[in-house]
């Protein structure tokens, strides 16, 4: 095992330059997503900041759906490029709780695509699952990223509030 100083340059932060958004000012949606989802079929629409908001049935009647977005604007990180896909699961209604949280990180360690988030702050918070995708990605990883992120975000949010809301 290397010594902890060794680790050190891998825990600092990036430079400006690595981590910043690829593209200009104005939110666009990326054409790369827009022919990864029509090669699989699926129907979205695009939403103010140019990102692809999608509507998914989870189950085969068509009863249970989930909302899922797939954003545009990515992330360079040295020679990768990064895209979000991500889908809420329920809001917290301020804090979450701390069995909740627990038990999210636990799922996290489980899974080898994607993790839990909190987005928002205090009562506007929402717990979401998002997955990182190389952004040229091509239709089939696509269709695998959305997949797990419909299940887990689904499951969770089935489990907390027993609605369909999301």
């Amino acid at each position: 095992m290397r010594p902890a100083a060794a680790l050190l340059p891998f825990l600092m932060p990036l430079p400006a330059t690595l981590n910043a958004q690829v593209g200009g000012s104005a939110p666009k949606p990326d054409a790369r997503v827009a022919a990864a989802l029509k090669a699989i079929g699926v129907d979205s629409e695009v939403d103010d900041d140019g990102d692809y908001k999608l509507t998914l049935r989870v189950d085969e009647d068509g009863e249970r759906t989930q909302i899922v977005y797939v954003i545009s604007s990515t992330e360079r990180y040295g020679n990768l490029e990064i895209r979000e896909i991500w889908a809420p699961a329920f809001k917290t209604g301020g804090s979450l709780d701390a069995d909740v949280a627990r038990q999210m990180l636990l799922t996290n360690e489980r899974m080898k695509l994607g993790a839990w988030r909190l987005y928002g702050d205090d009562d506007d918070q929402m717990a979401v699952y998002a997955v990182q995708i190389d952004a040229d990605a091509n239709a089939e990883a696509m269709r695998s990223a959305l997949q797990i992120v419909v299940q887990v975000a689904d499951a969770e949010e089935k489990e907390q509030t027993g609605k369909d809301d999301y």
